[in-house]
């Protein structure tokens, strides 16, 4: 049964609005990753938008818990339920219908769609939600519903906000295999499963606690479709279903393992005759290991997180060190982890990935689309990890010895951990002489296959260990968790995992020391940002006027009212004073707010009536008035003859609400009628914003289908692309993809600006950004083959951009790449610089073709180190003249500069006890002689050089042991005396 289908179509025969999946990554500080179906909904709950139309939606939200406050990450694979990724439907009313309706459409679905037979449907409500009560009572036997506390059964957002009494459904699975004391109706064990949340938001609590009664109760309501599934095929864990087969299948085929599941662990466990002195052979103890609860644990955990890694990699996360992008790092490496306790020595997890991409793609056609990046991503990451995660488990299991010992080490190594707890608990029956021991035990006693010797090691080491922790003594080194944090990138959460089987925990007070000692790998903290916005007076703004007009499509400038003024942190006022920044809404912009890549405008706010403000002069860098929008313009009207009453220095959108930030030159209030005009900028910016559109097109025809925009930014003099693609990109594609983009500016594209549906769109072929909130009506751009959906500004023709080139390609993190360009005005002074060098280069090589040039230079400077190496080894091959126990050496070597000559200088003091060297040099006109001495009292090397240099028209000198000197090269005959008269220096002052 596809369920997620059946709710969906269920919703929509009421009349739900039914909504896309919003991102993983939510527009919401506040948040790390969107955790429940009603993120998307959640400023409509709370009024900082009006409520839609239709005022009822659905939907089956994918969801995140593995970082911040909800974090499921250390529970999975160990529970039955527990995931990083799942599915959440849902349905909301905004004020349409409440409790009634809510609880009907549930009752209706869960018995008539799903199925579930009602004998066994138990419900909980809040134990003051009378009406609740009689509302269930008219669909199930009161026996079956539980009045529960604030605790389990009231919902609230915040501290402060929308909340209300809630009412959830369970389903008992039977007796079966539940029967703990905590299995019963209203307790915490297994067996009643709750599947489906309805949340009556009908109160506003107040900062002192107080609850008011909303005007417009909503419904908010949740059901996790993993553990649907798991009650629809009877299963008692998630990961046995039918959703997870496809990757457990392939896990077995990677790993050579057998994943057993609940169903199957529980047939096996049947009572048979077993003899304690029997011994298993390795094979058989192998057989055991292979279904052992870590081993299932170690499945479900690669599963799982597979499934997180793919999608979060489709929806442009990231593995980057910290806020999401480590988030996602740490679930991969844990994944690794687990990988590696199945015995796999290199990356696999991609291959796990390709069958969620494969298997999920139906519905979510995007994972099929980048699944070849997405393995790409995720087996490079991999890969990086398995460089180090040996030697940091060789430092693991180091530190693990010191507290436990190295005799339980190896017994938890060579068995199963489940079976030795299993048979220390049973051996220390056996020594106490309780021998009446069920059979079933005896078999597990035997499968072990563990020597009385060895357990008996192994009960000490137990009762030891129990000493320890009642001391509460055993901490797991804070210091060495993070030199594996540090060094070789063991996230702390992947080091609490692997301590939770031996029972022990970090020393976190060292640990947290030592990230503060390292404080540029320090963990990111997410908070909540953006107080000023969040509590911003938006919703009334909104309720008073709705979303003020943007006409900047057709014009720069535009005669309008200011609606409303804002201070600077968004609380209406009705004045703003000269010289305060603070934001105003005008009734009708031209000023286009920031999105999507481009900066938001700039400009002024100007008036034509200079008898009623005092003049100020306009900014000169103002759009003249080519392009109006106002009713009534003056004629022949200047710029420059305008009064600026404040500059516009950005321009957003929050909630709807297109907001100009500006600084005011003069005061402003509510009311006031101001000429609104665009700053010159917005041209250029214009030109990288479509020249960004054609990039984007020319990446995807050279390097593949695969590449999808990753964030940009559009500026006015620059733009910078980032995509998906798992490599740096060479030199040829790199031209290809410039030479591209400008074929398409020389061909002179015009734009053309449809306004269509969404599904007209996609079915034009027009790229979409992922994740962008788009309309029921969107707006395409086309220029030549280049289809987007986008709502900027844009060139009406691609010839406008002028040129285009590509200064710069780098990485951003682990499969992202970067472009930087420039066009426009900018790419004309970034072509005349490249002129300039050019020229200078030519006059520097003295020759117009610079390649051939940079050539012979390239040879030249070859000969020259070849040479280099020859004088090396001429003079350590020397005949050296010997006066007196002292090796002389006095020599003239080409194309050698000083350092050489100082290096050669060295390494012959270096190889003798005794020695005079002097080196002499020529170059362009010039020499230089460099001298040195050891072991010889009777010559300064300083004078030695300085009387030499005196016949070659120079000077110099320096140490006893090094000097150096400097001459011109005025007779050729002058190089010869001068050595001659070295030696002749040498030899008398030695001998």
């Amino acid at each position: 049964m596809d369920i997620r289908a059946k709710y969906i179509e269920f919703f929509k025969s009421k009349g739900h609005k039914v909504y896309d999946s919003m991102p993983l990554v939510p527009d919401d500080a506040s948040l790390l990753f969107t955790n429940a179906g009603m993120v998307q909904f959640k400023d409509i709950f709370t009024g900082k938008i009006p409520i839609p139309n239709p005022n009822i939606a659905t939907s089956s939200q994918l969801c995140i818990r593995a970082g911040g406050k909800h974090n499921d990450l250390e529970n999975v694979g160990y529970t039955a339920r527990h995931h990083t990724l799942f599915e959440m439907l849902g349905n909301f009313s905004f004020g349409a219908y409440f409790k009634k309706e809510a609880i009907a459409y549930a009752w209706e679905f869960v018995t008539e769609i799903l199925g579930f037979d009602k004998s066994l449907l138990y419900v909980t409500i809040h134990e003051s939600d009378d009406e609740a009560y009689e509302l269930w009572q008219t669909h199930i036997d009161s026996s079956r519903i539980k009045r529960m506390g604030d605790k389990d059964n009231f919902w609230q957002m915040g501290d402060t906000g929308p909340c209300g009494p809630c009412s959830e459904i369970y389903v008992d699975q039977g007796e079966e295999f539940f029967n703990g004391e905590e299995d019963y109706f209203g307790g915490d064990g297994d067996r009643f499963l709750e599947i489906w949340n309805l949340v009556f938001m009908q109160y506003e609590r107040g900062s002192g606690g107080s609850l008011t009664p909303l005007p417009k109760p909503s419904i908010d309501t949740g059901m996790g479709l993993e553990r649907v599934m798991a009650l629809k095929e009877k299963k008692i864990n998630n990961f046995d279903t039918s959703l997870f087969a496809p990757l457990m299948r392939k896990i077995e085929e990677i790993s050579g393992h057998q994943y057993i599941s609940d169903d199957e662990k529980n047939k096996r466990i049947n009572p048979i005759q077993a003899n304690t002195t029997n011994s298993y052979n390795n094979s058989s103890l192998e057989a055991t290991k292979l279904g052992s609860d870590e081993t299932v644990a170690s499945f479900r955990v690669v599963a799982d997180h597979a499934r997180s890694v793919a999608f979060l990699l489709a929806q442009g996360v990231n593995f980057d060190k910290e806020g999401r992008g480590y988030v996602l790092r740490r679930i991969l490496r844990r994944a690794v982890r687990h990988g590696y306790l199945l015995g796999l020595r290199k990356a696999f997890l991609y291959e796990v990935v390709g069958v969620v991409c494969d298997t999920m793609g139906t519905h979510y056609s995007y994972l099929k689309e980048r699944k070849n990046v997405i393995m790409d991503q995720c087996k490079a990451e991999e890969e990086r990890f398995f460089e180090t995660i040996e030697l940091g488990m060789q430092l693991f299991k180091k530190e693990l010895e010191k507290i436990l010992g190295k005799e339980f080490l190896d017994l938890e190594h060579s068995f199963n951990k489940n079976i030795l707890r299993k048979i220390i608990e049973l051996g220390e029956a056996y020594c106490r002489g309780i021998y009446a021991l069920p059979s079933s035990k005896l078999m597990e006693f035997a499968q072990g296959a563990i020597t009385l010797e060895a357990l008996k090691i192994a009960i000490e080491k137990h009762n030891t260990d129990k000493q320890f922790k009642n001391s509460g003594i055993p901490f797991f080194s804070g210091e060495v968790a993070f030199r594996l944090y540090d060094t070789y990138g063991f996230p702390l959460d992947l080091t609490q995992d692997m301590l939770r089987e031996f029972g022990l925990s970090v020393d976190m007070k060292i640990f947290e020391q030592c990230m503060q000692e390292q404080k540029n790998r320090s963990k990111a903290h997410w908070k909540g940002s953006g107080d000023s916005v969040k509590n911003g007076d938006f919703n009334a703004l909104l309720s008073q006027f709705g979303e003020n007009k943007f006409i900047g499509y057709e014009c720069i400038q535009a005669e309008s009212k200011i609606l409303a003024l804002l201070d600077s942190d968004f609380n209406k006022v009705e004045t703003l004073v000269s010289g305060v920044e603070g934001y105003a809404m005008l009734d009708r912009t031209p000023f286009y707010p920031e999105s999507g890549g481009p900066v938001g405008d700039k400009g002024g706010l100007f008036s034509d009536n200079p008898t009623s403000i005092q003049h100020v002069t306009a900014a000169n860098n103002v759009l003249e008035s080519t392009s109006s929008c106002s009713s009534n313009t003056p004629k022949n009207q200047d710029s420059k003859t305008l009064i600026q009453l404040a500059k516009v220095i950005d321009t957003q959108k929050y909630f709807g609400l297109n907001l100009s930030k500006i600084q005011t030159l003069k005061s402003l209030k509510t009311d006031d009628k101001v000429i609104a005009q665009v700053d010159s900028s917005r041209f250029e910016i214009a030109k990288h914003h479509s020249a960004t559109h054609l990039l984007h097109y020319a990446l995807r025809q050279v390097l593949g289908n695969h590449i999808a925009q990753a964030g940009s930014l559009v500026e006015a003099n620059r733009l910078r692309f980032d995509f998906s693609h798992p490599k740096a990109l060479t030199q040829d594609e790199l031209a290809s993809i410039e030479s591209l983009v400008n074929m398409q500016i020389l061909n002179q594209n015009l734009q053309i600006c449809e306004t269509m549906s969404i599904e007209q769109a996609k079915a034009k072929g027009a790229m979409a950004l992922f994740g962008e909130k788009y309309g029921e009506s969107v707006r395409v751009i086309t220029f030549g083959d280049s289809i987007e959906l986008c709502g900027g500004i844009h060139v009406q023709n691609t010839a406008e951009i002028g040129s285009f080139y590509i200064v710069r390609e780098s990485s951003v993190s682990s499969g992202v790449r970067r472009i930087e360009a420039v066009c426009g005005k900018t790419a004309y002074t970034y072509g005349k610089a490249a002129l300039e060098s050019m020229k200078s280069l030519k006059e520097q090589l003295k020759t117009q073709d610079v390649l051939q040039g940079v050539a012979k230079l390239q040879a030249a400077l070859k000969d020259a180190k070849n040479h280099v190496n020859k004088a090396k080894q001429s003079v350590k091959s020397l005949d050296y003249e010997e006066v007196n126990g002292v090796k002389l050496i006095v020599l003239k070597l080409d194309l050698i500069e000083t350092k050489e000559a100082k290096e050669i200088i060295d390494k012959v003091k270096n190889e003798h006890e005794k020695v005079a060297i002097l080196l002499l040099t020529e170059s362009n006109d010039k020499v230089a002689l460099t001298a040195g001495v050891k072991g010889i009292s009777s010559l300064k090397a300083g004078a030695w050089v300085k009387e030499i240099a005196q016949i070659l028209g120079g000077n110099g000198g320096g140490r006893d042991d090094f000097a150096s000197a400097g001459g011109k090269l005025t007779d050729p005959k002058k190089l010869q005396e001068a050595l001659d008269l070295a030696k002749q220096i040498a030899r008398k002052s030695i001998g």
